[in-house]
């Protein structure tokens, strides 16, 4: 956790600077969206035996990507925080792991029932916020 803390300052400096400086680009949230894309096709060439540093330097450059993101969403109120995104993923994630059983066709079914779930509780919560 605490890497990803020190990751999440990084982005907050790196977006004041951003701000700063004033360059369209990096504060365009779908350049940010096709830079990660990019780095995403980068990774897939990169997936190959003997190759540690440079895989793991070009996955370093999606989560960096997703980190400027987050930062500049944030700074539009379209989301509230880093944190809050790593917590609902936890959620999410925990939610629907946990409860498989190993067994495909079981799996399946117990993933995409609560993945029903999950959105009908989204659009609840969507609902509630509307309201405000």
């Amino acid at each position: 956790m605490k890497h990803c803390k020190n990751l999440i300052k990084l982005a907050k400096i790196n977006r004041q600077k951003d701000i700063k400086r004033g360059t369209p680009k990096y504060l365009d949230n779908n350049w940010l969206l096709e830079a990660i894309k990019k780095e995403v096709d980068e990774v897939k060439k990169e997936i190959k035996e003997a190759n540690l540093p440079k895989l793991e330097d070009e996955l370093c450059d999606i989560l960096w990507g997703w980190m400027m993101l987050v930062e500049g969403l944030h700074s539009q109120n379209l989301v509230r925080s880093h944190e809050a995104i790593l917590n609902r993923a936890v959620k999410k994630y925990s939610e629907r792991i946990l409860p498989l059983l190993g067994k495909k066709d079981e799996d399946e079914k117990i993933w995409e029932s609560i993945k029903k779930r999950q959105l009908k509780e989204l659009e609840k919560e969507q609902k509630s916020l509307d309201k405000l």
